[in-house]
């Protein structure tokens, strides 16, 4: 994990003296990133940020208007939440989305940076729990709606061979689907509110 932060770091100091990217043509790339999750609301007692990682696709227009142009991913993304909760209590909820986001970008005059903006669509492939320390999920196929949106928005710095990118995304949506972890603590079953919620780090060839 500190290696990939150096290499991010590197990757960002090289690309402030970069030259402009094409802006001219459509691009298709890869994109990897590394992110800090959690889950927001009532429900979870006690949450903690979890370190994952994504990688995935994006699109991206040339000019559409003026310094405006459309960038799109597909990505799958492990995210969740980590909990202090001590040694009985529930410590971990790991999930894995398959992230769609459609953004208007603004790339500004100089070409070497942009800002984008705009709704995600996340479909929920895996969701385990953990208890305590164990390396071992105690449960599977959480009862976490399978389906969620919200807004995600990032900032570029472009190069000619990578760029270097950083962003949030926010859940505006309650996937709380009946969770009820009967015989684990601390209580859970209070149809409370469950959002997503992740700051990325990412790299785009």
């Amino acid at each position: 994990m500190r290696l990939a932060l150096i290499l991010v770091c590197f990757l960002m100091f090289g690309q402030l003296h970069a030259q402009e990217a094409d802006r001219s043509t459509y691009k298709l790339g890869i994109k990897t990133s590394i992110n800090i999750s959690s889950l927001l609301g009532t429900e979870f007692e006690n949450p903690r940020p979890k370190f994952g990682y994504s990688a995935g696709a994006y699109f991206q227009t040339p000019e559409l208007k003026k310094n405006w142009s459309l960038h799109t991913e597909a990505l799958g993304s492990f995210r969740g939440s980590n909990f202090s909760n001590g040694d009985t209590g529930y410590s971990r909820i790991a999930l894995f989305y398959v992230d769609v986001a459609v953004m208007p970008q603004y790339t500004f005059q100089e070409g070497k940076k942009s800002i984008s903006f705009g709704p995600y669509l996340s479909y929920l492939g895996l969701s385990s729990l953990y208890i305590g320390e164990k390396k071992k999920a105690e449960l599977n196929n959480l009862d976490i709606d399978p389906l969620d949106a919200g807004f995600v928005t990032y900032f570029t710095i472009h190069g000619p061979l990578a760029s270097f990118q950083v962003g949030g995304k926010l859940g505006l949506k309650d996937v709380n689907n009946g969770i009820n972890f009967d015989t684990y603590y601390p209580q859970t079953g209070k149809n409370g509110i469950i959002r997503n919620l992740s700051l990325e780090i990412g790299v785009l060839f």
